[in-house]
């Protein structure tokens, strides 16, 4: 006998209008959850988000949070699914079973990579997770931080690993011309994501160059991301080390613009302290593109035997790899080869089964 659907009261209201990280898990997620037959999908989010029952939300930051606080728990469409997803850490009160994505913890790790109200907002939020029935987290880092720093006890943690986003594979040589042509690139380039952020350490990337640039004046380094709170002092780094010439900062990089990015690169270079998972990388080696990264949670554990591993805060080693790469396109052609390999293990179609399994746990 086939068992019944699940109606998931899936919120998904933190998704912003430029989806990274923790965005692209809810929306992926959630798309490859609504493929799936046991499922039916009630989404709360300001705008329909192109996969199950659209619940409205309100759009502001300021009212989204009055509506999670006072509203959500008394909302008549989540009385009546069988279970709540959290999909950004937020458990509300009620009588349904709940399951919360804990991202990351890092706002316990590194606190300076927060402002003030910032962090207190996300300790309130990963607080907030404690409630639910079953947490899930993408990495064994993540789930021992649970333990750690929420006290959460480890038989209600399910571990459930992202993927790249669907559809994320090398581009081809029309999307690529057409990429070094709007940014006017002739040469090679390595590429950094998320880089304005404290705790991602793209400073290590921009002294990476001034070792590499003295003997491949053509190279590139592009940083790609939101603006954040250390885009000004990046800038003085790049002025200091006499880099202008070499380092660009491109700002937010769109989906359409992503995978000749980063097929493109001779690298991706990710010199991040600590990550909860590590979705830049693993996006990157699904278009073929080789990847320098911190020995450090999640990356040490989720692409052991795939990347190239640094210690953290150490540009020369960063440099050594990328000339590495640079001198010998037969290594970086099999790293390339490797790299596809290994990325086509993880998949949000397998995401979402395993996130069922966990809501087959709680509902009868």
């Amino acid at each position: 006998m086939a068992e019944r659907a699940i109606r998931v009261f899936y919120n998904a209201s933190a998704v912003p209008s430029r989806p990274a990280g923790a965005g692209v898990y809810t929306l992926e997620l959630g798309a490859a959850l609504a493929a799936l037959p046991d499922i039916e999908l009630e989404v709360a989010a300001a705008e329909k988000l192109g996969f199950g029952t659209h619940v409205t939300t309100p759009r502001r930051k300021a009212e989204r949070i009055r509506w999670e606080e006072f509203k959500l728990q008394r909302d008549r469409t989540l009385d009546s699914c069988d279970l709540y997803h959290g999909t950004h850490f937020l458990t509300p009160k009620t009588h349904v079973p709940t399951v919360a994505t804990v991202h990351d913890l890092t706002f316990f790790r590194i606190p300076g990579r927060y402002g003030l109200a910032h962090r207190m907002y996300y300790r309130h939020l990963a607080r907030a997770a404690t409630r639910a029935d079953r947490i899930v987290v993408p990495s064994a880092a993540v789930a021992g931080d649970c333990l750690r720093f929420l006290g959460y006890p480890g038989q209600r943690i399910r571990v459930v690993a992202e993927a790249p986003r669907a559809g994320l594979a090398p581009a081809d040589a029309t999307p690529l011309a057409a990429f070094r042509l709007q940014n006017n690139i002739t040469g090679s380039y390595f590429v950094c994501l998320g880089t304005a952020e404290p705790g991602k350490r793209a400073i290590d990337a921009i002294r990476a160059m001034a070792v590499i640039v003295p003997t491949h004046p053509e190279t590139l380094l592009l940083l790609a991301g939101n603006p954040g709170p250390l885009s000004a002092s990046l800038k003085r780094e790049v002025r200091r080390l006499g880099l202008g010439d070499h380092v660009r900062f491109l700002g937010y990089v769109p989906d359409t613009d992503l995978a000749a990015l980063l097929t493109g690169a001779i690298a991706l270079v990710f010199p991040s302290l600590y990550e909860g998972f590590g979705l830049p990388p693993l996006e990157a080696m699904a278009c073929g593109t080789p990847v320098i990264t911190t020995d450090s949670p999640a990356m040490s554990d989720i692409l052991r035997g795939a990347a190239m591993f640094v210690p953290l805060r150490d540009p020369a080693e960063i440099a050594r790899h990328a000339l590495t790469l640079l001198d010998s396109p037969t290594e970086r052609s099999e790293r390339s080869r490797a790299a596809i390999e290994f990325a086509s293990a993880f998949s949000w179609a397998k995401a979402a089964r395993e996130t069922l399994s966990v809501y087959r746990e709680l509902v009868a």
